[in-house]
């Protein structure tokens, strides 16, 4: 045996690497250079032996089955960093909570029926959406209850945990929060209040969105990183015409808008304005 040539649980051959990587393309968008061959190979291995498959071969087989899109979600959440915490990349909370709200809050003021619509696109575990809820209950106060936040993600799992709302104590209190309460096993819960104010929902970007009018604002934070440019470009567009003018579009940290300069004008660090 080649002393390069590694001893594998699993045999990984070139082709499923290669149906495997097409397959998330073709499904989410999602493109995975040579480079993550071994990457993918590590973070797929458990569900073979979960499913107790005998090859990467058979677990081709298997996504081209009956349950092929359902494991597709639990395949991609494996290889996907779901990388979030509360008031992750703070900037964008106090662009939130210091420039977008407060002239909402004054328009609320004059007229209660108003309100504010935010979409949490990529929303992974829910510490964003209720990270964005808390900031809203804060500035608006009580007349903004009429507002709401949508969080969608691919994975109908972690969409779940989003909806429990129940997280590590430790997490909880190294993000200072207050609007969390204790639970059993060293969990804590978000107050109902902060619940109610955002509705969760499994969703495919690339697929079509069947929610109706607009937003005042879009999270939609390293997500795209995993897209081609073709793809994040066609997604930026589409993001345009569900904001409201003058709406506002958050990404992440490593993604630009620069291929789409004349939508959406750059007003801070990763902060877009839908440009009129």
């Amino acid at each position: 045996m080649p002393a390069t040539q590694k001893i594998r649980e699993f045999e990984w051959r070139d082709q499923d690497y290669k149906f495997l990587s097409a397959l998330l393309h073709e499904k989410t968008g999602i493109m995975l250079a040579e480079k993550k061959k071994e990457m993918m190979y590590g973070r797929l291995v458990r569900r073979l032996r979960l499913l107790k498959l005998n090859s990467f071969r058979d677990y081709c087989t298997y996504l081209q089955g009956p349950s092929g899109e359902k494991e597709l979600g639990f395949a991609l959440n494996s290889i996907t960093t779901n990388t979030t915490s509360f008031f992750r990349e703070k900037h964008h909370f106090d662009f939130l909570r210091k420039e977008i709200l407060p002239p909402i809050r004054r328009e609320i003021d004059c007229n209660p029926r108003h309100h504010v619509r935010v979409w949490s696109a990529g929303c992974s575990s829910g510490q964003e959406p209720y990270s964005i809820a808390m900031v809203m209950r804060d500035i608006l106060g009580p007349r903004g209850t009429n507002s709401r936040i949508l969080a969608t993600d691919l994975d109908s799992a972690i969409i779940d945990t989003a909806r429990a709302g129940r997280y590590d104590e430790k997490i909880c209190r190294e993000a200072c929060l207050k609007d969390a309460g204790h639970t059993s096993g060293g969990q804590m819960e978000i107050r109902s209040e902060l619940k109610n104010m955002v509705s969760f929902k499994q969703l495919n970007l690339l697929h079509d969105w069947p929610m109706t009018g607009k937003f005042d604002v879009i999270f939609c934070r390293n997500v795209m990183i995993y897209f081609d440019q073709e793809t994040q470009d066609n997604l930026v567009r589409r993001f345009a015409g569900r904001l409201k003018a003058g709406g506002f579009l958050f990404v992440g940290h490593s993604e630009s808008l620069l291929s789409v300069a004349d939508i959406f004008t750059n007003i801070g660090k990763t902060t877009y304005r839908l440009s009129s």
